[in-house]
């Protein structure tokens, strides 16, 4: 029903929608830029966080996830989801004034009240954006034709990995080089990226607003619940889905390890972060077209699997230099199956969901998924003080990321059970993914070339 939709969109209007969709992923990546990741936590130890508040600072805004739910609801009764997208967008940048004030009007508290109310708005924030995110996700279903969907979610990566990947050197070097104006260095990053991010938000305002089929009937919303644990297809994603991100249980940890511990600058993280972007921009278009041809399966066993052994070259990685020297060729490696998965998992659940009742399940497959996942950064905080606890007095914050392989290797083999019927034999792919790679244009379909 997605692509009967689209399909009585005239192609004005949805060539309207794909264009300003590429200039908010450029938009919104200079907000994420500025606003998350290594500075949010260079933030953080600013305030003086320790391990389990920078865990806790991960989890607990997990939790906003059930807001999903309430947003599906409203959809399906027929509100505008450009109205609940722009709202829930505002808001959600509109967050970040409160936390460019903690320094200042909490400067005598004690530190952990700093970090209570960091950990605070970020969750409000948070919740607004998965208001924000799950009107958006059915309202994609509507403007994107099933058909272009890959190729969109591929050059969609690009785009934002352009600017992400420059802003995020750039900005590293000015954190680095204001480092003495202390946390106040901070505040005009957030600032400045809270300006993109009301550009981003003002740009729904310009792309049609599908109405949905308005639901009124007290049974309807129960009947998608339902409907979401009756869609098989669906549950094997979200199995994968939750196993992936159950290695969040070291993802804040990368960026602490090197900041704090091993005392690279900004800019040096940066730039080793920026290989991972600009590998994931170069190749997410490569991926759309592959799963335009493939199948999303084929592609999410293929590079999850390599992506299961990574983290063991942590072992080596204990200095600054080491990093430098190494990093730089393993961040090609997960640039390019990251995309991989990016692109296919994005593409794989508006295969599996259906058009009305989309919003429910993809409020319920968010929820579940995350809030399953959301303990583990959590737990990861304090894995260094249990191994101590053990007799491991060596253990340090790597063996956070040396535990995110057991859910990459979990989530490898749920990879195998997804249902995709169109898809085609994993081994079909690799034995000639070295030919795509040297000939992209065998590729072409519906998407295009590029």
């Amino acid at each position: 029903m997605g692509e009967e939709m689209a399909n009585k969109l005239p192609a004005a209007v949805v060539e309207r929608a794909i264009r300003l969709s590429y200039a908010q992923a450029m938009l919104g990546a200079i907000y994420v830029a500025s606003t998350g990741g290594m500075f949010l936590i260079g933030y953080a130890l600013k305030l003086k966080a320790n391990n389990v508040q920078i865990g806790l600072m991960s989890s607990i805004p997990m939790l906003c996830v059930v807001v999903q739910l309430l947003s599906a609801a409203l959809v399906e009764r027929g509100i505008s989801r450009r109205l609940l997208t722009l709202l829930g967008a505002l808001l959600n940048v509109a967050g970040w004034i409160l936390i460019i004030l903690i320094p200042y009007v909490a400067a005598r508290a004690p530190v952990a009240a700093k970090i209570g109310a960091l950990i605070g708005i970020i969750t409000l924030v948070t919740l607004f954006a998965n208001i924000s995110g799950n009107a958006r996700g059915s309202w994609i279903g509507d403007l994107i034709p099933d058909h272009y969907r890959g190729t969109f979610f591929g050059r969609l990566t690009r785009y934002g990995g352009i600017i992400g990947a420059f802003f995020a050197v750039i900005e590293g070097l000015f954190l680095d080089k204001v480092k003495h104006m202390g946390i106040g260095a901070f505040s005009w990053l957030f600032a400045f990226g809270m300006f993109f991010g009301l550009l981003n938000a003002v740009l729904f305002a310009l792309q049609a607003d599908i109405p949905t089929a308005r639901h009124t009937e007290g049974g309807h919303f129960i009947t998608c619940v339902k409907d979401t644990f009756k869609n098989s297809a669906l549950l094997f994603v979200m199995l994968y889905a939750l196993l992936w991100s159950m290695q969040s249980i070291a993802g804040p940890f990368y960026a602490t390890y090197m900041l704090r511990d091993l005392h690279m600058p900004f800019f040096g993280l940066g730039l080793l972060n920026v290989v991972v972007i600009l590998v994931m921009l170069m190749v997410s278009p490569f991926w759309g077209r592959v799963i335009d041809r493939y199948g999303c399966r084929p592609v999410l066993v293929a590079c999850t699997l390599v992506s299961t052994p990574m983290p063991i070259a942590w072992i080596w990685l204990t200095n600054a230099r080491i990093i430098y020297l190494v990093l730089p060729f393993l961040h090609v490696i997960v640039g390019f199956t990251i995309a991989g998965i990016v692109v296919a998992l994005n593409t794989l659940v508006y295969k599996v969901t259906p058009n009305t009742g989309r919003s429910v399940q993809f409020a319920i497959y968010s929820i579940i998924v995350t809030l399953c996942a959301a303990p583990f950064p959590a737990l990861g905080g304090h894995l260094p003080d249990w191994c101590h606890a053990i007799g491991m007095q060596h253990a340090d914050l790597r063996v956070t990321f040396f535990a995110s392989i057991l859910f990459i290797g979990a989530a490898t083999v749920a990879a195998w059970y997804i249902r995709e019927p169109d898809s085609r034999q994993t081994r079909e792919l690799v034995r000639h993914l070295p030919t795509h790679l040297r000939k992209p244009r065998t590729l072409a379909g519906a998407g295009g070339s590029e």
